[in-house]
């Protein structure tokens, strides 16, 4: 008769088996992996990390990165900013911001609206809501300024650390959904490790934008519920435009991680994604 440490045992080894066998929906990835994936990506057991010692010409690519830095310096150079009176950046400096080039706005540089307000412009209200996400600034009667934290780090220019840090703060404290008019909160953030492990894969070559997210939605098909309410939803549409716009165009392409180009015309047309030499460079997968 076997022992209980030998049932216990054997039972442990199944566990194990279970918990590291390649699951097809997940592209391989194992539950223990996907657990990291989903509940704590950025931990150092987690399959996804960042590059060490980043060099500094990769970094000054970033412009999303660019832009958090050059407004925390103006923080530092003015002594604080004081915001309007609805807590927004004064239209001056959002101004300077815009002409630095970092991101342009696609709906400004359309001329479907002017830039006046932080809110008239996503990348730089998105800039200003990060900055404060992450712990960089305080506001205390209506001005902001850097807190003692990170004070030092920001003016001896320890970027690696400022991206990291902006990078886990869009992922795990921004809503994504913030700002567009899609019914589900959860499309793209949720499982966001699992797009970029889907790119570290097949990002080397151009693909659809829907070439990831049918294998994002495989991995997770109770994202499909977000959108039930919608009965003139045909083939999931808005899910696809849903998970683009939030992942690649509003995420990965601030980083420049990601380039796209879209063929045909507005709505109809294919968009079609690539990662770019940064990937790599900022990210890893770790077997």
């Amino acid at each position: 008769m076997e022992s209980i440490d030998d049932i216990r045992r054997k039972i442990g080894v199944s566990i194990n088996l279970y918990n590291t066998r390649p699951v097809e929906d997940f592209e391989g990835l194992s539950p223990a992996e996907m657990r990291y994936i989903l509940y704590d990506p950025f931990s150092k057991d987690s399959p996804l990390q960042f590059q060490k010692n980043i060099p500094s010409g990769i970094l000054a690519q970033i412009p999303f990165l660019n832009q958090v830095v050059y407004l925390l310096q103006k923080i530092n150079d003015n002594d604080g900013i004081k915001l309007t009176s609805t807590g927004s950046l004064p239209t001056t400096m959002v101004k300077d911001i815009y002409s630095q080039g970092f991101i342009k706005d696609p709906i400004i540089e359309a001329g479907i609206t002017k830039l006046y307000a932080e809110t008239s412009c996503l990348p730089i209200h998105l800039t200003r809501i990060i900055t404060q996400l992450s712990g960089f600034i305080n506001k205390k009667h209506n001005k902001i300024n850097l807190t003692k934290t990170w004070k030092n780090k920001i003016t001896t220019h320890n970027n690696q650390e400022i991206l990291e840090q902006i990078f886990q703060t869009f992922c795990q404290k921004f809503n994504w959904s913030y700002n567009d008019g899609y019914s589900s909160r959860q499309t793209g953030q949720i499982g966001f490790a699992f797009s970029l492990f889907l790119l570290s894969r097949y990002g080397d070559i151009e693909r659809p934008d829907r070439f990831y997210s049918e294998k994002y939605l495989k991995a997770f098909p109770m994202i499909r519920q977000d959108f039930s309410d919608n009965p003139f939803d045909e083939d999931d549409r808005q899910f696809h435009h849903a998970y683009s716009l939030r992942t690649f165009e509003r995420f990965l392409e601030y980083f420049n991680v990601t380039q796209s180009r879209t063929e045909g015309e507005f709505l109809e047309g294919i968009k079609f994604i690539k990662k770019t030499v940064l990937f790599d460079k900022i990210l890893c997968f770790e077997d």
